[in-house]
């Protein structure tokens, strides 16, 4: 039985996920339906599923970045080491805010030839605005792809001239021959008449190390991305977005096992850099002046050459081009951080075993009128040792024949409540923050042959996370997120010869969900529901380690299915599912259980991410 897809088995109906949500309301703005001029059928281009950024009825104002810049350095190709493609960013003078949304726009292209996928990020003023992963090319394909990452909440970083940089550390050697090219815009929505600017943060910080912005590399759990700020001392509300990229020993890091168990698990590896020992579990922790102050989940990334290169060809893995940032409320911490005292804010990621890189931008909120705040902390218990409650148990053991067979299973859950006071001008304000994590990585060997080695992983990740706010004991604001990460990864691996060459029939699951409920004190509602689902297999020839997409080795055998539904109570509804075989899209629904049969986006809604959506008035 293969258990991992029997695990993650969706409920399909028409073909597409079922969801069931709240009615829509009666608030009305203009939408888009979601271009799809990209998708098409017999393509082999990269073609996603992913739901995009919706967009206001009003006519942008755009600014562009960079265009077209390549990135081809010559010289070492394993240096992390990137350099800096600098630009500068001016405001829009026709369009001079407040806006109604703000959209980066970023377009990759790599000729066909050989190249390694490659880590990008764009920072401006020293912040964070993208970070995600570049598509391998073939030999005889060139690709290309966009992205989009809604920018809104970071309105105040635009308000003003500022230097901004690309780091993308694409190297040009013999065995890497292609440069990749960067187009990059910001759009700037005006705010339609009649309607509310977005509540957006009043200032937004970087705790890059680097003026410019560059990604910390925290290598194991004690190194720590730490900033100290004065903050304004009317700090009402605080956030911390924070993305952590597995790299090097840690880029699969659901396959790794713990110290005590690595020899008897080292022959299953599919490299052999892969067969890392730091355990399968990896979280981040937030800390406010050394104390933990929150947690987040790891999404578990595949990147565009990980695990089998021709898997992830022409759709790629879920957030793969465009990771999304967890966002951990630090608002019980206001009244502290009003103190008018230097404050640190830090990241470290638990479980890391060489390396992460990690982006972190903390998002303040003000009181309006400048009144000075106080307050504190009234319950915290996220002040144990991290992380706290994962647990390994082993069944490994030698079968009959000698060879090692069983099961490694790491489960833990992750609990705390934090609870702040802020004394204001309305009386005082109560912040509760209830977060809850549970684990599981469960890792199945099995020996069907003399040659053979079957490896099968499923794991999950489920978030939830409470945060109540009160006036004066009085339910002021409420939301609850609940996220799933689900993966399963089934191996079935052959060695070819003495050495470690071999062939491996592989399959992949990727799922990621996000509910959230919101309530404000005026009764007002919102509900979304985001469900995205991708599965991939292929038959991969592997070496100690592998080279770029190529196909002079072997046959390849990839199909794939990527399915996409998200629904809100603004009435927006959006469904896009893909299918594909041998690297190319062979099918191809959209707008399946949408009015109409068409998908339509409210200009408010965040199918992007929806629990970043602002609270509806």
């Amino acid at each position: 039985m293969n258990f991992g897809r029997a695990w993650l088995a969706p409920a399909v109906v028409g073909g597409l996920l079922s969801i069931c949500v709240a009615s829509a309301t009666a608030r009305a703005q203009a939408a888009e339906p979601a271009p799809s001029a990209s998708l098409q059928l017999g393509s082999r281009v990269v073609a996603s599923a992913e739901p995009p950024v919706s967009r206001p009825s009003t006519v942008p104002c755009a600014v562009t970045l960079v265009q077209n810049q390549a990135f081809a350095d010559h010289g070492n190709g394993s240096s992390m080491v990137a350099h800096a493609h600098r630009f500068h960013f001016v405001p829009p003078g026709r369009c001079p805010g407040a806006w109604s949304k703000v959209v980066l726009t970023v377009d990759f292209s790599v000729p066909a030839g050989r190249q390694f996928d490659r880590t990008a990020a764009i920072w401006l003023g020293g912040v964070n605005i993208y970070l995600g992963a570049t598509m391998e090319p073939e030999p005889d394909l060139a690709q290309h792809w966009h992205v989009e990452r809604d920018l809104t909440g970071y309105s105040a970083l635009f308000r003003g001239a500022q230097t901004g940089q690309i780091l993308l550390n694409n190297w040009i050697s013999p065995t890497t021959n292609q440069p990749i090219y960067v187009t990059a815009a910001l759009l700037f929505y005006p705010v339609p008449p009649g309607q509310p600017a977005p509540q957006v943060a009043d200032q937004v910080l970087s705790l890059s190390g680097n003026p410019a912005g560059e990604q910390a590399s925290l290598q194991t759990p004690d190194e720590i991305l730490s900033r100290r700020f004065t903050l304004p001392r009317n700090v009402e509300r605080a956030s911390l977005d924070v993305i952590a990229q597995s790299q090097s020993h840690d880029e699969r890091w659901y396959t790794c096992v713990d110290r005590r168990y690595l020899e008897q698990t080292r022959d299953y590896s599919l490299e052999a850099f892969e067969a890392c020992d730091g355990g399968s579990f990896r979280g981040v922790e937030v800390l406010v002046d050394g104390r933990p102050a929150g947690l987040a989940p790891v999404y578990p990334w595949i990147f565009a050459g990980g695990i089998g290169p021709h898997l992830w060809l022409p759709t790629p893995g879920i957030q793969t081009t465009s990771f999304l940032p967890f966002r951990v409320d630090l608002t019980p911490f206001a009244g502290v951080l009003d103190d008018g005292r230097p404050h640190s804010v830090g990241v470290r990621v638990l479980g890391a075993d060489h390396f992460f890189n990690v982006a972190a931008t903390l998002l303040v909120y003000q009181e309006p009128g400048g009144k000075q705040l106080s307050g504190e902390l009234l319950e915290d218990t996220l002040s144990q040792t991290q992380p706290a409650g994962i647990s390994v148990q082993s069944t490994l053991h030698a079968d009959a024949k000698g060879a090692i067979v069983g099961t490694l299973q790491t489960h833990g859950t992750q609990t705390y409540r934090i609870r702040g006071v802020l004394r204001t001008q309305r009386g005082n304000l109560v912040t509760t923050v209830s977060y809850q994590e549970k684990f599981l990585n469960d890792q199945t060997f099995m020996r069907p042959g003399a040659k053979q080695y079957d490896q099968m992983i499923r794991q999950n990740t489920v978030t939830s996370m409470n945060v109540d706010r009160e006036l004066n004991g009085k339910r002021m604001q409420n939301f609850v997120l609940r996220q799933w990460d689900p993966l399963s990864l089934v191996v079935h691996k052959t060695m070819v010869t003495k050495g470690q060459d071999f062939t491996a029939q592989v399959s992949v699951w990727q799922g990621h969900r996000i509910t959230l409920d919101q309530v404000a004190a005026s009764g007002a509602f919102y509900h979304a529901d985001l469900d995205e689902n991708l599965r991939s297999s292929d038959r991969e020839y592997g070496e100690t380690i592998p080279p770029p997409l190529d196909r002079s080795n072997f046959d390849s055998s990839q199909s794939g299915q990527e399915i996409v539904q998200f629904r809100d109570s603004l009435g927006s509804c959006y469904a896009t599912g893909l299918i594909s075989r041998d690297e190319q899209l062979t099918g191809i629904r959209e707008g399946v259980n949408c009015p109409n049969g068409i998908s339509h986006l409210n200009s408010d809604s965040r199918p992007d991410n929806p629990w970043l959506m602002p609270l509806v008035p």
